[in-house]
């Protein structure tokens, strides 16, 4: 849970630079203000979440406990100094040059040790519960694209503070940004994304999980697409050599393995014993929406030879539309289902507890999430087509709807003690077999349990 609130934090700090107009997608990427607002977003919003959200998931997943119980508060507490550090760089790229200088190296170094101590955390406890189940094979494959990740943000924080930094830090500042994203964006939270949501998809809508084809033919696409392209970027970056089509056949062939996995996700949809949908898979149905046209977009864009203008509107797209939305909506049902436990799971048994669903307000909360995703795409198409006046408007609106969200999160976190259940079934949950269905108003049902562990999972 202190991961989850230290990444709603740095999300609202986030947005709320974007829409004062401090960090701005329509100036240059590499500008100091943009590059505060994309850490805040990457380090402090996504990994803090991803990293919470796996300390919980993993153990589940393997049916093991986590290796230590020490070494997350160890790790955050050297990734939120760390990135202050480097925010405090950054701003200083505008004018001081001793304090970038020694904020940015000393800052990428405590977020790489933090992300290295999460990665030994998951890793002995993912190693431990061989052989493992495809969904952990994505969570362990993106733990190595998390290292790769931050020691190339190193090696551009040792670029800007070296006075004569080595010939191969200065090609990595002059051509390794693309290299950077394709890490993180495509490798660390990609991977995530999928690895985790094969699993809490099919348990929150009762869907099959069994793995298919195109489960394993998502996995290796993905993996080895994203292994290609690294390959070639980092062949481009230190040697004379111009593998463009090394890197371009990996793009297209991770693209193709996100596409499978989508085709997975739509066959938890079609195929779920859950007819009426909670709010939580509602939202990640349109998260995932977002990030399939992000990719349609990006490809479009590459064909067309357009995808340096657009860059920035797909980058947005994918990353606030798609795995923003995709983050917010599963806290949505995480963090009640986490309070119920420490709140309720003692008094399991011992009398009527309320449902997960009891300690949340879907109508009220419904709003928000609206208000959100249609903020997400208006300021994305505002980035397409350079409008300064209706991006503006756009973040605005997506600040005020993650407020909206963030309190309902906090409500769910700090509910009433004294709640009763519900006396009505929940949705979607199917009868026993052999039982007549009957009127809603006339056959109440009392539920003790969470609707999840009424199915034993």
């Amino acid at each position: 849970m202190l991961h989850f609130g230290c990444a709603m934090g740095a999300l609202l700090a986030a947005e709320a630079l974007l829409a004062a107009g401090y960090a701005d997608p329509l100036a240059a990427l590499r500008a100091p203000a943009t590059l505060v607002g994309v850490h805040l977003i990457t380090i402090g919003w996504l990994s803090l979440l991803m990293l919470g959200a796996l300390y919980q998931f993993v153990p589940v997943i393997t049916n093991t406990t986590l290796y230590s119980q020490r070494l997350p508060l160890y790790s955050i507490l050297a990734i939120v100094p760390g990135l202050a550090a480097m925010l405090a760089g950054f701003v200083a790229l505008g004018g001081n040059s001793f304090l970038h200088t020694v904020c940015l190296p000393i800052g990428g170094t405590l977020v790489l040790a933090g992300f290295v101590l999460g990665a030994i955390n998951l890793a002995v406890t993912l190693w431990r519960a061989r052989p493992l189940p495809l969904p952990a094979d994505f969570v362990a494959s993106s733990l190595a694209f998390l290292l790769l990740t931050g020691l190339v943000g190193v090696g551009f924080a040792l670029a800007f503070a070296l006075p004569r930094s080595p010939t191969f830090l200065r090609a990595l500042v002059g051509r390794g940004l693309s290299l950077h994203v394709a890490l993180g964006l495509g490798g660390w939270f990609t991977l995530t994304v999928m690895g985790v949501s094969y699993r809490l998809l099919s348990m929150f809508m009762l869907a099959p999980d069994e793995p298919r084809r195109t489960t394993r033919a998502a996995l290796i696409l993905t993996v080895g697409g994203l292994a290609l392209l690294v390959t070639g970027a980092l062949v481009g970056l230190w040697s004379d050599l111009a593998p463009g089509w090394v890197e371009a056949l990996g793009a297209a062939l991770a693209g193709v393995g996100v596409v499978c996995y989508l085709a997975d996700i739509v066959e938890f949809y079609r195929a779920r014993k859950r007819r009426q949908l909670e709010l939580n898979s509602i939202t990640a149905a349109v998260a995932l929406t977002l990030v399939a046209l992000a990719l349609a977009f990006a490809a479009f864009a590459l064909a067309s030879g357009t995808l340096g203008r657009f860059a920035g509107a797909i980058g947005y797209l994918f990353l606030f539309g798609g795995l923003t939305g995709l983050g917010l909506s599963q806290l949505y049902k995480i963090i009640p289902f986490l309070t119920w436990l420490e709140v309720f799971g003692k008094r399991l048994g011992r009398g009527p507890v309320p449902r997960v669903q009891d300690l949340v307000n879907e109508r009220r909360a419904r709003p928000g999430f609206a208000l959100y995703f249609a903020a997400t795409v208006l300021a994305s198409a505002a980035l397409a087509g350079s409008q300064a006046l209706a991006w503006k408007i756009g973040a605005a609106l997506q600040l005020v709807a993650t407020v909206l969200i963030a309190v309902e999160l906090w409500r769910a976190r700090h509910p009433d003690p004294n709640t009763r259940p519900s006396l009505a079934r929940p949705p979607g949950m199917p009868l026993p077999p052999g039982k007549p269905k009957a009127p809603a108003a006339q056959a109440p049902t009392r539920t003790a349990l969470p609707s999840s562990l009424t199915q034993g999972k």
